[in-house]
């Protein structure tokens, strides 16, 4: 799904999502509380409760989906601290940044060398891995540096 192409609200309730997961992860926060509400972000995910459900649904994702996917983030966070993704938030157009093969691999959630025998179609890459190093160039907007 594409930001420019949904809704004010929706991008409200992606943004409370996005954010319930990087306190879940453990981004750094200023206040004594960090650690209550890094449990009290992981529960509300795992506990996939009426306000999860319906804050998923109100940005247009299933509840489900959503639950898989952040979960799975986490545990690859809580063995990979280096696997934290930050996301900025802020109302300035974005600079001007390459995608790398490094980013790519990073929303297919595989290796930079995997990532890396997709984009210059090596062998020895499972069909479904290859769909979603696809996906992610595609989503990440990668397009390969020729020099």
């Amino acid at each position: 799904m594409n930001a420019a192409g949904i809704s004010p609200e929706q991008r409200l309730f992606v943004g409370v999502i996005v954010n319930a997961a990087q306190e879940a992860a453990g981004v750094s926060r200023v206040g004594s509380g960090h650690r209550t509400i890094r449990q009290s972000a992981r529960a509300w995910f795992s506990n996939g409760g009426d306000d999860f459900r319906t804050v998923c649904e109100l940005a247009g994702f299933e509840p489900g989906e959503v639950r898989t996917r952040v979960l799975a983030y986490l545990n690859r966070v809580e063995h990979d601290p280096d696997a934290l993704i930050k996301v900025k938030r802020t109302n300035m157009p974005p600079r001007h940044h390459r995608v790398s093969i490094p980013d790519v691999a990073r929303a297919a959630g595989v290796s930079a060398t995997t990532a890396s025998k997709v984009i210059h179609d090596r062998p020895n890459v499972s069909p479904a891995t290859r769909a979603r190093v696809l996906a992610a160039i595609e989503a990440t907007g990668y397009s390969r540096h020729v020099h």
